[in-house]
C-alpha cells in the first residue's frame, strides 16, 4: 500500500519555527549593537578631528589648529582650520563636515557633567548666545590653548537614550585619553 504524504510533519514545522526564532533573536541583538556603534563612530570622528586640529597647530601654526563645532538645523558640523566667529554657524557648515545628525548631541566642557557646570553645548536651545564651540591648540607644545584646569571633555550622547561616549583631552599635550 502506497501512502501519499503531502505537507509538513510536526517535526519539520517545529524545526522551521526554531530557525525563525533564532534568526529574529539575532536581528534584534544586531539592531541594539548598531545604535551603540553609531555613538562610537561619531565619537571616533570627533577624536579624529581633534587630532587633525592638533597636528595642524603643530605643523601649520596655532591659527590653523582650531576645531570649530556647531549645530546647524539639528545636525552637528565640525571644521578644522582657522577660528570661526562665535555666531557664524553657516561658515562651519559650508567649510566643515557633518559629524552627526539631529539624533545626537555633542557637549564640550571642562567637567564630566557639563550641563551642571554651565559649560557650553552645541544646542542653541540652552539659552547660550555662543553657537560655535572651539578647541584650539598651541603650536609649540600641541597643548590646548585656553583649557580649563581639569582638561577638556567631549561627550557624544544619543538623544532620548542612555547611549553616551566621552573622551578627555590633556591640557598640556593635547593628547586624547
Amino acid at each position: 500500500m502506497r501512502r501519499n504524504n503531502k505537507g509538513f510533519s510536526y517535526v519539520e514545522m517545529l524545526m522551521v519555527l526554531a530557525i525563525m526564532a533564532i534568526m529574529i533573536g539575532m536581528v534584534t541583538i544586531s539592531i541594539g549593537l548598531i545604535g551603540r556603534n553609531t555613538v562610537s563612530r561619531t565619537s571616533e570622528k570627533l577624536e579624529s578631528l581633534v587630532n587633525k586640529a592638533r597636528t595642524n597647530a603643530l605643523t601649520k601654526g596655532k591659527e590653523k589648529g582650531v576645531l570649530n563645532v556647531a549645530e546647524v538645523n539639528g545636525a552637528v558640523y565640525a571644521y578644522v582650520g582657522e577660528r570661526i566667529d562665535d555666531d557664524d554657524t553657516a561658515s562651519v557648515k559650508s567649510k566643515g563636515d557633518k559629524v552627526c545628525g539631529s539624533e545626537y548631541e555633542v557637549i564640550i566642557g571642562g567637567s564630566t557633567n557639563p550641563d551642571n557646570e554651565g559649560n557650553k553645548t552645541t544646542s542653541p536651545a540652552n539659552g547660550d548666545p555662543k553657537k560655535v564651540l572651539h578647541i584650539g591648540f598651541k603650536q609649540a607644545t600641541g597643548g590646548i590653548n585656553s583649557a580649563v584646569s581639569d582638561g577638556t571633555i567631549v561627550i557624544v550622547k544619543k538623544k532620548k537614550t542612555t547611549k553616551t561616549r566621552m573622551f578627555q583631552i590633556y591640557d598640556m599635550t593635547g593628547k586624547i585619553r
